[in-house]
């Protein structure tokens, strides 16, 4: 029990040490601060200050506003306190006057509100900073950094100028619209020309094949030639008019669809006149069969008779001769007739 009760004093003890030490080098420290502070002056230290001019005046006499800090420092602290009683006190009463000068006489070299808002904007601000860093300052006191953070526009100005590049935007974003569909016409105009031109091309061909073909037969048939001319021509404007670009489209398809269909006919009449050619060829073969036939029986009368015995067996068919007769083209009668019965087609005429 005794153990405990004198480590409990021992610590109270420790506890109250480490208190004392902490309070005597807070002490210490504030009048080390207070000491400090007596012998360094706030007016050795870089000051800095804001504030907005309002109703500067362009070439043109529109009114802006310009937001400045400026970071300055008093070079002499003595002479300083001998005139001003406090470092706002000559902001307000000297620099503040001073920029709107300064500024004021700038602004009036420009001749319009538009040249500062956008194409001369970064130069307008260099000669701005330029002059006032350079003539703020005096003897005494020196100017570290002029900035100026913005520039007020009247709010009509300022709308006006955002309704303004919005309408730029959208004219230029119908421009690239319309010059696109103007190439894309172009280009459809371009590809039924030479579509057109195709067709023509082909309709010749097929014509001039037609007449091959006739003067070969050398049939009777007349052959007609249509030719047809087609004029197309379209006078494409530069306008916005969908309508009318539709209107030249919908003729140009109609145009090639009616010359496809053109082609189709001429090609479904060719396909009829060369099955007829066939069907000729081929009469004409079965004829020069028959005929050749004929001529190898008339030639060979002994393979003929081969031939008509050997059809009368196959039909088991008996022929009854007169044995008194004397006509000697009973045989030959009966080989012609069977001759007419093996191939209808070869009739003398």
């Amino acid at each position: 029990m005794k153990k405990y009760l004198h480590l409990g004093i021992a610590l109270t003890v420790l506890t109250i040490t480490f208190a004392g030490v902490l309070v005597y080098y807070k002490l210490k420290y504030d009048k080390a601060a207070t000491e400090l502070s007596k012998t360094i002056s706030p007016l050795s230290f870089d000051q800095v200050h804001q504030h907005t001019l309002s109703e500067i005046r362009l070439g043109d006499g529109v009114p802006m506003g310009m937001r400045l800090a400026v970071r300055w420092k008093i070079e002499n602290e003595e002479n300083f306190k001998t005139q001003f009683p406090s470092v706002d006190d000559y902001y307000q009463k000297i620099i503040v006057p001073r920029c709107f000068e300064i500024t004021s006489t700038v602004s009036n070299t420009y001749e319009s509100v538009d040249s500062v808002f956008s194409p001369q904007r970064q130069q307008y601000l260099d000669d701005i900073k330029s002059n006032l860093y350079g003539r703020l300052g005096e003897d005494g006191i020196s100017i570290k950094e002029v900035i100026v953070s913005n520039l007020v526009f009247p709010n009509n100005y300022t709308k006006a100028m955002e309704e303004a590049g919005m309408q730029r935007q959208e004219l230029e974003r119908i421009k690239q619209r319309q010059i696109a569909d103007l190439a894309r016409a172009e280009a459809e105009k371009e590809k039924a020309k030479a579509d057109g031109k195709v067709a023509i091309v082909k309709a010749e061909a097929a014509g001039r094949l037609q007449e091959i073909q006739a003067k070969t037969e050398k049939s009777q048939r007349a052959i007609e030639m249509a030719k047809a001319e087609t004029q197309n021509s379209v006078a494409l404007l530069r306008t916005s008019n969908e309508a009318e670009r539709n209107r030249v489209l919908a003729a140009a398809e109609l145009e090639r669809q009616t010359e496809l269909k053109d082609l189709e006919l001429q090609r479904l009449r060719e396909i009829d006149n060369l099955a007829v050619e066939k069907k000729k060829r081929m009469r004409l073969d079965e004829l020069d069969t028959e005929m050749r036939f004929a001529k190898l029986c008339s030639e060979n009368p002994t393979y003929a008779s081969y031939l008509v015995n050997k059809e009368l067996a196959d039909n088991v068919q008996i022929a009854v001769l007169p044995t008194n007769t004397t006509d000697q083209n009973v045989f030959s009668d009966l080989i012609g007739q069977r001759m007419e019965k093996m191939m209808p087609a070869f009739r003398p005429e």
